[in-house]
């Protein structure tokens, strides 16, 4: 704009905030903010909006000293800007202002110099935009946008099958101290035999506070008080809590510089509380609803992964319960054999092999705390004795505890028949065993075969081996090739059974080794 186009616009500002001018009762009611002030630093003028927004009515404000109606601090916050102004600049600038007796406002304010006839800068006019709930509003969906988000990758880390119980409380304790805005931190968990809460990540504290804190009941701390209530307990000030004056642990806070303290418990969807997370603040600090929102999800998702946890861990003392006596019971029946059949027999050897063949499948279920093997490894585990001269490929799948077993036995009976008659009986023979999915997608076909042995030949009876294969696997087909004996067995597959195959061929293309 130049100069000449300025003085025009001026002229026009002035003319229509003249007292006789009616445009003033326009501008008076305009829902804009809109001010005009002298270079002595007094109102000339404002609108209804803005003395709505201080408090006051127009007539009040009009002839006085800004720094009167806004307050020293205020005051001192415009004054770069006055100053620029009434040098003849336009200024432009979004600022918290304070006013007394309103608190701060973010405002968005254009000031133009106002010029009297002559040309010589009286004052200025300033539009005023106040963006403080905008501001506010953006912020809100900022906070609430990373949040989401840090309960989202908290949720992710904790379902990590390989995550540790260390890693993820220090996942959620992050996410707690970012969140809230804390500058320190902690987790405890409950023991149930003492009741009391113990420490179990932490994050910012020093070794006195940690050996104060390292096992805490009926203390005078919020973490107390909370497991006490079974609620959330907030101290905005240390001290001033009743909870700690006059108390040692009152004394440690400060020493730490917390002034402020919110312990949550960990309480689960089974409603069972777990322990508890704590957040310390430097400053007073009073935490906003949204903010103690957030905080009962997150307690929640980890109240709920540590009750998981503990639940694995029951289940695998159960597991090695069922383990340690499925090896008792297989113990007495080998005892039992061998007091009922003839000592060092052939019959009595094949037996005990079985059993011990059975024993190293359970042994290998018990590891598997889903009940879930890979049926490579399970293979592998009967073969190992011969590994360098068996091949084993195909996709990657797993079995439930009952088809375990019974592959088991039949790799067992396989490598034991080829270990005395076939392949196996001889340095140069080998074997392929591999598993296809089938056409149809609802069985696992896998394939033994026999290479470079010793002549095959068709034996004159059904053996015990062959009818414990076909008594677990009614499909099976064994052929006594010449060149080595092939067998095919069918596994069937069905997502929704455990005691069937399951596999993701998507995801595991096949693995040849």
């Amino acid at each position: 704009m130049d100069g000449a186009s300025a003085r025009r616009t001026n002229a026009a500002t002035e003319a229509a905030l003249e007292p006789d001018n009616g445009a003033e009762r326009v501008l008076a009611n305009t829902p804009f903010m809109l001010t005009r002030c002298s270079s002595d630093l007094r109102y000339l003028f404002v609108s209804e909006a803005y003395a709505r927004m201080i408090g006051r009515r127009p007539e009040d404000v009009v002839g006085k000293k800004i720094i009167d109606i806004m307050g020293e601090t205020g005051f001192e916050t415009i004054l770069p800007h006055v100053k620029a102004v009434l040098s003849g600049q336009r200024v432009e600038y979004e600022q918290a202002v304070h006013f007394k007796e309103v608190g701060a406002r973010l405002l968005h304010v254009i000031c133009t110099p106002d010029t009297d006839r002559l040309g010589n800068v009286s004052g200025w006019v300033a539009s005023i935009i106040d963006v403080t709930d905008k501001r506010l509003a953006e912020q809100r969906i900022a906070t609430d946008l990373k949040a989401t988000t840090l309960l989202r990758q908290v949720g992710s880390e904790c379902v990590r099958d390989d995550a540790t119980l260390d890693e993820c409380l220090h996942h959620v304790l992050d996410a707690a101290i970012s969140i809230t805005g804390a500058q320190k931190g902690n987790i405890q968990l409950l023991d149930p035999s003492s009741g009391s809460l113990r420490i179990a990540a932490q994050c910012g504290f020093g070794q006195a506070f940690l050996d104060f804190f390292r096992e805490v009941r009926d203390d005078a701390a919020a973490c107390a008080s909370a497991l006490q209530t079974g609620s959330r307990i907030i101290v905005q000030d240390v001290l001033t809590s009743e909870i700690f004056v006059g108390q040692q642990s009152q004394k440690i806070l400060l020493d730490e510089d917390i002034r402020a303290v919110i312990s949550t418990p960990l309480v689960s969807s089974l409603r069972h509380t777990l322990g508890m997370l704590s957040t310390h603040f430097r400053e007073i600090h009073e935490p906003e609803a949204r903010e103690l929102h957030y905080m009962d999800l997150l307690t929640r998702l980890a109240a709920d992964y540590l009750e998981r946890k503990r639940g694995q861990e029951i289940e695998k003392i159960l597991l090695q319960e069922v383990q340690h006596r499925s090896n008792n019971l297989l113990a007495v029946v080998q005892a039992i054999a061998h007091h009922t059949l003839a000592p060092n027999s052939e019959a009595t050897k094949a037996f005990e092999d079985r059993l011990l063949a059975l024993a190293q499948c359970n042994k290998q279920i018990t590891k598997a705390i889903t009940g879930r093997l890979p049926l490579r490894d399970l293979i592998r585990s009967q073969v190992e004795a011969f590994s360098s001269r068996v091949t084993i490929h195909g996709p990657d799948v797993t079995v439930g505890s009952q088809l375990a077993q019974n592959v088991s036995l039949l790799c067992h009976e396989l490598v034991t028949n080829a270990a005395k008659y076939g392949a196996l009986k001889e340095a140069s023979g080998t074997v392929e065993i591999a598993w296809v999915i089938s056409a149809s997608r609802d069985a696992v076909e896998l394939n033994w075969k026999e290479q470079h042995g010793p002549p095959v030949v068709t034996p004159q009876r059904t053996g015990f081996g062959t009818m414990l294969l076909k008594a677990t696997f009614p499909t099976a087909q064994i052929d006594y090739a010449p060149d080595g004996l092939r067998c095919q067995v069918e596994i069937p597959i069905d997502k929704n059974d455990t005691n069937t195959a399951v596999f993701d061929i998507s995801e595991h293309p096949p693995n040849f080794a």
